[in-house]
């Protein structure tokens, strides 16, 4: 028998994500200079904003307490995102609580909501709270405090008190700044009752709040989260457009997991975030070419699920990046240059992720309709799927390839009676025969 995942309110449901590292989004890299872009994000139909931590920072610069990627990025910088030292309080590199609150203010005058990033696990080494209440940190026999695999102080959830902390501090930001939800860093990692209960309390006071399991862990979908990460899925798709995996990968992958997970379950489907910015050996961009990652995108709005854009995606920007280096710690990185972006590739981006915003706003069939794989000819290299919802369908066919190929979809949507609704830069020929023939990272979209 399988259970039942949460349903995400309608909102959720049919949005897409905006996934923002305020370090990065701007030379700036503060809250004021995303308020001043929210008006442009409204306009590309962005529906939700989440922030990377933007809370009080550790800044000991002991590198005994920092992570191996923080090292390794060689920037110096001490201050690290997801080690913190005070949870209800804003880290002046971002600006202040006021900041917050009239970002929060005009994304909702902009239709627009806002998630924070809850980072649970640990902590950082000086944090007041542990000087207050060292028990709430794991301790050896000896008392010595444990730390995470980050190398920072994990947190007890064995401890009441811990508990009671933290779910003070999600109703903290929703009733005082009106937050609408959380993304939860490593949610798999911190205990199921817990966000059950941090739930429970944070729809006590908005019934619409969200809440998104960084993690993998099906049955926390049961009764504590809207939607989870599927880490699969963007490795795999970097992985076929960088030349490691052929294109029958993900459709493997994607039915996996459709058997294992709950009924209804919601993933959430990225392909850039702060973490593979950071981490892998080029941006997707390069190493999908601008074709290539505008395809990525098409597909992750059109597949079921909630699109997450990671913040430059939408311009085709390329920089490299990294969750450690800041405006005062820049070492060997760049930041976002959203005012130079504005050439060929730029506007196409910005033109067709509007239009797939709009798609995903408008659509029932993105929404509540089912995934159907499709099988083809050129199965090493053709993703094809449609997504159906009684008598309507959509169709999308992608050649993952760097070169110009043929084949033959094996379905019964009906051709003669569709129109396309959008498709890739070079256009796709299809023949008398039913057969399509798909340029260099061509694709199609079709809709009856």
């Amino acid at each position: 028998m399988k259970y039942k995942a949460v349903k995400p309110p309608e909102w959720f449901a049919k949005g897409s994500i905006y996934q923002i590292n305020p370090r990065t989004f701007s030379r700036e890299g503060t809250l004021r200079a995303i308020i001043e872009a929210l008006p442009e994000l409204a306009e590309l139909g962005f529906k939700v904003v989440y922030l990377c931590p933007i809370f009080e920072e550790d800044d000991s610069a002991d590198p005994a307490f920092w992570s191996s990627r923080q090292k390794k990025s060689n920037t110096g910088n001490p201050k690290n995102p997801y080690r913190i030292n005070n949870f209800f309080k804003i880290d002046p590199e971002y600006g202040s609580a006021d900041d917050l609150r009239e970002l929060i203010s005009k994304s909702h005058e902009l239709d627009m909501r806002v998630m924070l990033d809850l980072v649970y696990l640990h902590t950082g080494p000086n944090a007041s709270i542990l000087k207050t209440h060292p028990e709430f940190a794991c301790q050896d026999k000896n008392g010595k405090i444990k730390c995470s695999e980050w190398n920072f102080p994990h947190l007890d959830f064995n401890c009441g008190g811990l508990k009671e902390y933290l779910w003070s501090n999600m109703v903290y930001y929703i009733s005082e700044f009106d937050v609408d939800g959380f993304r939860c860093d490593s949610g798999d990692q911190v205990p199921l009752d817990f966000w059950e209960e941090g739930r429970r309390r944070i729809r006590s006071v908005k019934p619409d709040a969200v809440m998104l399991n960084e993690g993998s862990r099906w049955n926390y979908l049961l009764q504590a989260f809207d939607a989870t990460y599927c880490f699969d899925w963007h490795e795999t798709m970097y992985g076929i457009f960088s030349g490691k995996y052929t294109a029958e990968k993900l459709r493997e992958g994607h039915e996996s997991v459709a058997m294992k997970a709950p009924y209804g379950m919601t993933a959430v489907r990225d392909i850039d975030n702060h973490d593979t910015v950071t981490d892998w050996p080029a941006r997707t961009e390069l190493a999908a070419g601008h074709d290539g990652m505008e395809m990525i995108e098409v597909i992750n709005y059109l597949i079921d699920g909630i699109p997450m854009v990671y913040a430059g995606n939408e311009i085709a920007d390329a920089a490299k990046l990294s969750l450690f280096a800041n405006r005062f710690y820049p070492g060997e990185y760049e930041f976002t240059d959203r005012p130079a972006l504005t050439g060929k590739e730029s506007l196409r981006r910005r033109e067709i992720i509007k239009k797939l915003n709009q798609m995903k706003k408008s659509s029932d069939i993105l929404c509540s309709g089912e995934t159907v794989w499709l099988d083809t000819t050129s199965p090493e290299s053709v993703i094809a799927f449609k997504r159906t919802l009684g008598a309507r369908q959509i169709l999308f066919i992608g050649n993952t390839a760097a070169s110009r190929l043929s084949c033959t979809v094996c379905s019964d949507f009906p051709l003669r009676e569709a129109s396309a609704i959008f498709e890739s830069r070079e256009k796709t020929e299809i023949l008398p025969d039913g057969s399509f023939v798909l340029p260099s990272h061509g694709y199609i979209v079709m809709e009856i």
